[in-house]
């Protein structure tokens, strides 16, 4: 049997009828939603701290940085929200420790998780005054060339 054949015998049972179904409604589907989402992005206001985008051959030495350090504030938040998460899921699990074993696991991983936690709302902190200082010099008016 060739695999055309097999394809139009699959077709014409009601699970293949079901399948061409189902894949032409996602075909004729994906591409608005594409467009829509892009355009969603596009007319979202920009951030109030972060300069408009403009196209990568106009972006200055001073921008660029900026940007840079706005990029990395915002991984740095990813990572502090993360750290929070597992906190909490740490207190959870604390509370219901069965034994004695768990419950100083439980209590070692809260210290070592509140540290980690701590040392990187420390280091956010650094990293927006870095971000806000190089955004400053980015947005300040050039003197004269």
């Amino acid at each position: 049997m060739t695999p055309r054949a097999r394809t139009d015998r699959f077709g014409a049972t009601p699970r293949g009828a079901l399948a061409a179904v189902v894949l032409a409604t996602l075909i004729w589907a994906l591409p608005p939603g594409r467009v829509r989402a892009q355009e969603a992005a596009l007319a979202a206001p920009a951030d109030a701290t972060r300069p408009a985008p403009a196209t990568p051959g106009n972006l200055s030495r001073e921008e660029k940085r900026c940007n840079a350090g706005l990029r990395r504030v915002e991984r740095h938040r990813m990572k502090l929200a993360e750290t929070t998460r597992a906190v909490e899921a740490n207190r959870k699990t604390a509370e219901a420790c069965g034994s004695r074993r768990a419950c100083d696991q439980a209590s070692h991983r809260d210290k070592t998780l509140g540290a980690r936690a701590r040392r990187e709302e420390r280091q956010l902190a650094q990293l927006e005054a870095e971000a806000k200082k190089l955004c400053a010099t980015a947005s300040s008016p050039a003197g004269p060339r």
